[in-house]
C-alpha cells in the first residue's frame, strides 16, 4: 500500500466515522422532535402528521447540508495534505539532484586525478627505468586514495539518501497526524 493509498484510506475512515455520528446525532434529533410534536401537538391527526412530514424534511435537508459541508470541508484538507506530501516530495527530489551532482563532481575530480598521473607516467617516462618501483607505488596510493575518496563519498551519499528518506517519512508521519486530527474535528 502507498503513501497516498494510506491516505486516502485514513481519510475515508474519517469521512464515515464523522458522518455516522451526524447522521446518529441528526436521527436522535429527529425523533424527540417528531415524539414532542406529537406528545404537545394540540392540532388534529391530519394537522399533526403534516407538521410532522414537514418538520422531517426540513430536519432532512439541515442533515444533508451538515453532511455535504463536512464532506467540502475534508476534501479541502485531504487537498492540503496532499499538496504538502506532493511539496515534501519534491523537496527530497531537489536534495537528491543536489547529492548526486556533488558525487558526479567527486567522480571528475577523480578522473582528472588519475589523467594527472597517467601524464605525469608518460613524461616521466625514460626515468621509469630507473624509478619503476617509486612510480608503481605512487600509482597504488594515488589509486587507493582515488578508491578511498569514491567509497567515502559514496558513504556519505548514501547518508545523505537516508537522511532524506528519513525527513520525507518523518513529513509524511507529520502530515498524516494533521489530516487524522482534521478528520477527528
Amino acid at each position: 500500500m502507498g503513501l497516498f493509498d494510506y491516505l486516502e484510506e485514513k481519510r475515508n475512515q474519517a469521512v464515515r466515522r464523522r458522518r455516522i455520528k451526524e447522521i446518529s446525532k441528526i436521527g436522535t434529533g429527529i425523533a424527540l422532535g417528531a415524539l414532542g410534536g406529537i406528545l404537545f401537538a394540540p392540532q388534529e391527526g391530519k394537522k399533526t402528521r403534516e407538521d410532522i412530514a414537514n418538520k422531517s424534511k426540513e430536519a432532512a435537508n439541515q442533515a444533508i447540508n451538515a453532511a455535504n459541508d463536512a464532506r467540502d470541508t475534508l476534501e479541502f484538507k485531504a487537498y492540503q495534505a496532499g499538496e504538502q506530501a506532493k511539496k515534501t516530495y519534491a523537496d527530497l527530489r531537489e536534495r537528491a539532484a543536489q547529492k548526486k551532482y556533488e558525487f558526479s563532481e567527486d567522480v571528475e575530480v577523480a578522473k582528472a586525478k588519475a589523467r594527472a598521473i597517467g601524464e605525469v607516467v608518460r613524461a616521466g617516462a625514460e626515468d621509469i627505468k630507473y624509478d619503476v618501483k617509486n612510480t608503481t607505488d605512487e600509482v597504488k596510493e594515488t589509486a587507493k586514495d582515488v578508491k578511498k575518496d569514491l567509497k567515502e563519498g559514496a558513504e556519505d551519499l548514501k547518508k545523505e539518501a537516508k537522511k532524506s528518506a528519513d525527513y520525507v517519512k518523518e513529513s509524511v508521519e507529520e502530515t498524516k497526524d494533521k489530516v487524522e486530527k482534521e478528520a477527528r474535528k
